[in-house]
């Protein structure tokens, strides 16, 4: 089971600071979907781009630190496949349909699950038929990496959560409203003033 904590009384000017980075990652998220979210995308993998983008030079653009844009690359990517998976399953059913010989049945069966379906004609033109391009629509979502975030409980109890900022060396500490430490890689959303923390309720606390 998951609950959501919040942000605990977090101040203008921290805010103000984390969504100016949610609108920075969305542009990566706007990014990738636009880059490998269609067809010319469809074998390229999280850890390619990964390794593409400093090497072209692309992740200058964000001006976000490495590991906030790698781990929403990570995400985003996670998406287009989920995307690509629901669009699979109504082609296998349109294969079934169209395929009567068992031989090219198989065949068409397993070029998907080797995501190698752009290479045939008939599988490229179902995927793009019901596994339409999808567009970036979050804007307001910081992925932290387990091993980028820290807690500390206070002298009176209270919770904070500290999280990588836009600089180097630079931690955003966010007080909550639990005294359970989210743990893992966690989704921080940003609403209305206030930020959203899915966390475990059986999780352990951990400390700086």
């Amino acid at each position: 089971m998951t609950r959501i904590a919040y942000s605990d009384r977090l101040n203008p000017g921290k805010y103000a600071a984390l969504a100016e980075q949610a609108r920075r990652l969305g542009r990566v998220r706007s990014a990738v979907w636009q880059r490998y979210g269609s067809v010319a995308g469809a074998s390229s993998t999280d850890r390619q781009v990964r390794d593409r983008w400093p090497a072209d030079g692309t992740h200058r653009q964000f001006e976000v630190l490495a590991n906030a844009w790698k781990d929403t690359v990570r995400d985003a990517m996670a998406d287009i496949a989920a995307n690509r998976a629901a669009a699979k399953a109504v082609v296998r059913r349109a294969i079934c349909r169209h395929a009567g010989d068992p031989a090219e049945r198989k065949r068409l069966f397993t070029l998907p699950r080797a995501d190698k379906w752009s290479d045939d004609r008939y599988l490229t033109r179902q995927m793009r038929q019901h596994g339409k391009p999808g567009k970036n629509r979050t804007h307001n979502q910081i992925v932290v990496r387990a091993d980028q975030h820290n807690t500390q409980a206070d002298a009176r109890g209270r919770l904070w959560l500290a999280i990588p900022g836009l600089q180097r060396r630079q931690l955003v500490r966010i007080g909550l409203n639990t005294t359970v430490a989210p743990t893992g890689t966690l989704r921080l959303i940003l609403r209305e003033g206030r930020v959203e923390v899915p966390t475990s309720p059986c999780a352990p606390r951990t400390a700086w």
